[in-house]
């Protein structure tokens, strides 16, 4: 007779008991692979959080980089250069994962399978095939995975879903959302390439970053999904290296998407146009959302002058913290994360789906993503 439960599950169950017992102490032992330019505003947070969670390990590559981000903490964690390493540390119980997009599958399934919670930074992976991976092995261990979006606790973003949910200006229809950006950081980790034998930033490499959609895009199509709320119906995009040489991620695109409900995006972006600004534009059945640089604007009515919109909260703690704030609650009461796979992965399907656009020179459906 076949037994109802699997030895996995079986696993699995122990391991969420064992998290929900730590998690009665009211803080997280937590350990940071990475520590990079980003892993600055992870530690800053962290630091921030000392009654929610406790760093107790850090893991790079490069044991100077680590030896300094480790001055700033107290007392002073354990250190790893082998992630695999760390993940065999019983006294960590979550992982913060801050590395190149290109790690993030592999390290987020070794860290599941070892029993830790997750802060993945974004994006969730670089194609369809390793996001739908990691969501699988999330849902099997039973463990908290949290997306860092963190974008979406910014006073701007959440000052608009908060517009947006109350009915102000009625149901969304269309959104235009332009970027522009100078170019990479030039301090960021470099690769070689195997193309060019030339080091470079690995943001330059679509087999280290997917594409730049998914590395610097996302967010803002992290904050389309949250508005529209609905499914990818179709895409098209168009794009390419312009400006920039020798490189495979675009220094330029433009998405055009419909979404199963009805409304529209039209996106777009450069990364060497810094001067132009940048301009999000909101539309609903009885009116307007309009954000320019720190400026929010709205009209309550289609024919109406926009109004200057306050944003409350002058001291509001940094997007990190917020973030990392709700991640330790979700841990302790061992609740999924607002942030988990199944939500960040609708707007990695953008991002997905413009890079198959451009490259295949075709509009991506809803099929090109099969139900997980």
């Amino acid at each position: 007779m076949q037994s109802s439960i699997s030895r996995r599950q079986m696993i699995a169950a122990g391991l969420a008991s064992m998290g929900a017992v730590a998690a009665q102490s009211g803080s997280v032992n937590v350990g940071v692979i990475g520590v990079g330019l980003r892993s600055g505003a992870h530690l800053k947070a962290l630091n921030q959080l000392q009654s929610d969670a406790k760093v107790v390990a850090l893991c790079d590559l490069e044991s100077a980089r680590m030896a300094k981000a480790a001055e700033g903490l107290s007392p002073k964690p354990a250190m790893y250069v082998d992630y695999r390493e760390l993940l065999r540390d019983k006294t960590v119980g979550a992982v913060a994962i801050v590395t190149p997009g290109y790690l993030h599958h592999e390290m987020t399934l070794a860290a599941l399978r070892a029993g830790k919670d997750v802060l993945l930074e974004k994006p969730l992976a670089l194609n369809y095939q390793e996001a739908a991976d990691i969501i699988r092995e999330s849902r099997k261990s039973g463990r908290v995975v949290c997306v860092g979006l963190q974008r979406r606790y910014s006073k701007g973003d959440s000052e608009i879903r908060r517009i947006l949910a109350s009915g102000a200006i009625g149901p969304l229809k269309f959104i235009n959302y332009e970027e522009y950006r100078n170019d990479w950081n030039p301090r960021t980790s470099r690769v070689t390439d195997p193309k060019t034998g030339r080091n470079v930033s690995w943001r330059l490499l679509a087999r280290t970053a997917g594409s730049s959609e998914l590395e610097f895009s996302i967010h803002a199509l992290d904050m389309v999904t949250s508005l529209v709320n609905s499914p990818l119906a179709r895409l098209y995009a168009s794009g390419g290296v312009v400006h920039y040489k020798e490189r495979d991620t675009r220094d330029l695109s433009c998405i055009v998407a419909d979404f199963a409900n009805g409304a529209r995006l039209n996106y777009s972006f450069t990364c060497f146009s810094r001067a132009a600004g940048g301009k999000l534009l909101i539309v609903g059945d009885n009116g307007v959302v309009r954000r320019e640089g720190a400026r929010l604007l709205m009209s309550a009515g289609l024919d109406k002058p926009l109004e200057p919109v306050p944003l409350a909260g002058a001291a509001d703690a940094a997007p990190e913290v917020k973030m990392y704030r709700e991640f330790f609650e979700n841990v302790r009461q061992r609740k999924a994360s607002p942030l988990r796979p199944e939500v960040a992965i609708e707007s990695a399907k953008l991002a997905y789906g413009a890079d198959i656009s451009i490259r295949e020179k075709r509009v991506v459906t809803s099929q090109d993503f099969p139900e997980i």
